[in-house]
Parts: structure tokens; sequence; C-alpha cells
């Protein structure tokens, strides 16, 4: 399949048997957030599922038939897309909340451009695959969604304490003081003022959710993970024990300055190079 020289397209949206398709065709078989629909088929049903999509990627344009000899032809635009999102080698995982409302994607990266793959809001079972530039430019426009705070308060030393009484807290903040929190914070972290700044953090964040740094080995994908809370005087950083038999949390004031520079680090860094 060859690739046409012009494209117009800005937002491409697939039915999720429409990215499985591309992605096949391109050697992809590593789709990160989409379940095979393909799975339990037999070999002709997935034939005849072939010719469905195919007449509904050119109805799309998405698709273009040469005339002479009926080769099909992929946008330059979706073979972008649809590229760096099943064969990038440098992925993140986010799903973080605003007053309320939730938002999750996946960020694929290579060196020159940074692809989100969404689900569509409005259209069933389908992705939406947008461009969001190279990576300086992504992890920007990432860090600004999630509403982390310009301030740079004052250095804090990390803080440590049980992952089990910490959500304990963060279950029961609603309506809860900034002083008690702070005290019940302290009772295990054993740093008041420390716990002081968390505690005002939390009562008064303005988003918060976790994310998941992803690179591809031989073996598959290998990841670590984080979590975060932003306000608009501080952002904390988390990260904790994922062993049933391990049970701590460590607490870091974090600017947004470091905030970039981390993720910058990560998905700009050639996965042959990654040690962490």
């Amino acid at each position: 399949m060859l690739t046409v020289h012009d494209s117009k397209q800005k937002v491409v949206t697939l039915k999720i048997k429409e990215l499985f398709f591309l992605a096949g065709i391109l050697g992809s078989d590593r789709l990160l957030g989409v379940e095979d629909p393909f799975r339990g088929y037999m070999a002709e049903d997935i034939a005849v599922e072939w010719e469905r999509v195919k007449t509904s990627l050119l109805e799309k344009g998405y698709l273009v038939q040469d005339q002479d000899t009926h080769e099909l032809i992929m946008t330059p635009t979706v073979f972008s897309r649809v590229a760096i999102a099943g064969l990038s080698d440098r992925a993140c995982w986010l799903r973080y909340t605003i007053d309320g409302k939730s938002y999750e994607s996946y960020i694929h990266c290579t060196d020159e451009r940074v692809v989100e793959v969404t689900r569509a809001v409005d259209v069933p079972d389908s992705f939406t695959l947008s461009d969001l530039g190279n990576v300086r430019e992504a992890v920007a426009v990432l860090i600004e969604r999630m509403k982390w705070s310009g301030q740079s308060p004052m250095e804090r030393p990390a803080l440590m304490c049980s992952k089990k009484k910490f959500y304990e807290v963060m279950n029961g903040l609603k309506g809860c003081e900034v002083q008690t929190v702070a005290e019940e914070l302290s009772q295990e972290t054993n740093d008041p003022e420390g716990s002081l700044a968390l505690a005002r953090c939390l009562v008064n964040k303005q988003a918060e959710g976790e994310f998941k740094l992803l690179v591809w080995r031989q073996d598959g994908w290998q990841s670590q993970s984080a979590a975060f809370t932003a306000s608009t005087v501080s952002n904390w950083l988390f990260r904790m024990s994922t062993k049933a038999s391990d049970d701590w949390l460590v607490a870091a004031l974090t600017t947004k300055e470091q905030f970039h520079e981390m993720l910058l680090d990560w998905l700009k860094q050639p996965a042959e190079e990654e040690e962490r």
C-alpha cells in the first residue's frame, strides 16, 4: 500500500476495526489501549470484515484507489498517525480529572512527532488520532491541560508514608479542613511543615491524575507509573509500591518546570538506551 503526497486532514477518526486493519497493514500488533475486535473470528469472517472496512475507509477519504492499478493508497496523514500509534517504542498513558471531568489518552512518540489516541466522544467504538507536534510541543500542551501550577514554592524534602494510609486520607478529604488533613499526614510522615504543604494542595486541588511511562522491548511493554495532584499554589508527584506485599508512598513537591523536564527526558530518550 502506497501513500499519496497530499492531505488536508486535521483529525483522523477511525472505528476500532478500521484502526486494527490499518495498523496490521503497517505491521503493528501492539496497539495500546485498543482491544482486538477480531479475537475468535475465523479467517473467512475477517476477509468479509475487511471488505466492509475498506469501503468505509474509501468513503471517508482515508484510502484512495488508483484508477489504473486499483491499488489502495493511504493518505499521508492517516499513514503517519497510524504508523506512530502502532509502531512507536515510547508511549505515555494519561488519566486525569479536572473539576469532576475525566480525561484519558495514550501518547505515542517518535523523535519527530507525537500522536495522541483517545476514544471518540461522539462516535461509538471509535478513536481519534491527533498530532500534538514534536515532543517538546506535546509535553507543553499536556501539562497545560493537566492544570499544573506555575508557582515555585520553597523546596521541601520528599515525604514518605504508608500508601494505604495516604489513600484513606485522600478518600476522606471532602469537608475536611487543611489542618485536620495535615495532622493526619504528619502522624505518618513525621514532617509537620511538609505535611501542611501537602494538605493545602490536597484540600484545594484543581486537578489529579495518574500516568504510566512505557517503553517497548522485545518481550513487551515495560513501564513505570506515578500519580499527581495540582492546586493553584503547588503540585505534588506521588510514587508508590505496586506489590501487594509492600506499603509505601513517596510524595515530592514538584514544579511545573521539573515535571516538564521529566516527561521530556523520558519521551525523547531512545528505547535502546532506556534503563529505568
